[in-house]
């Protein structure tokens, strides 16, 4: 009996694990100071004094053929800033130190879209700005 409970208990147990790992599509995991965020299902900002590492933001289109408009500019370092609305990571643009970019992209298709911003070291005084059209 002893035994037949600790096996329904290992298999619980790698059930909830595998269900647990598979709800998030991409982690962040970074090192910042004075760091602001805000996300909501349609828009998305990140401001910084200092970035190291990956900061991911979750969003929501409503619609196939939703514009997504962004906006970036870093004082010093480098990151480029990547998307995934199909399980396919696509990079977005890459800013360097002193740089500013602006610009629109169509998502295919409705759903989850992640935006993952990656570091190239330490970066200084960035500010993001993301919406759903």
């Amino acid at each position: 009996m002893k035994q037949k409970r600790m096996t329904w208990v290992i298999v619980l147990c790698m059930v909830l694990c595998m269900g647990l790992a598979g709800c998030s599509g991409y982690a962040s995991s970074f090192q910042a100071t004075v760091l602001i965020s805000s996300n909501t299902a349609n828009s998305s900002s990140v401001e910084f004094s200092t970035l190291k590492g990956t900061k991911t933001l979750q969003m929501k289109t409503k619609e196939d053929g939703a514009t997504l408009e962004y906006s970036g500019k870093l004082v010093e370092g480098s990151i480029t800033v990547y998307y995934d609305e199909d399980g396919t990571k696509k990079e977005l643009f890459t800013l360097k130190g002193g740089e500013n970019k602006e610009g629109s992209v169509v998502i295919e298709k409705k759903g989850k879209l992640y935006l993952i911003l990656e570091t190239d070291g330490k970066c200084e005084s960035g500010k993001f700005k993301f919406e759903i059209k």
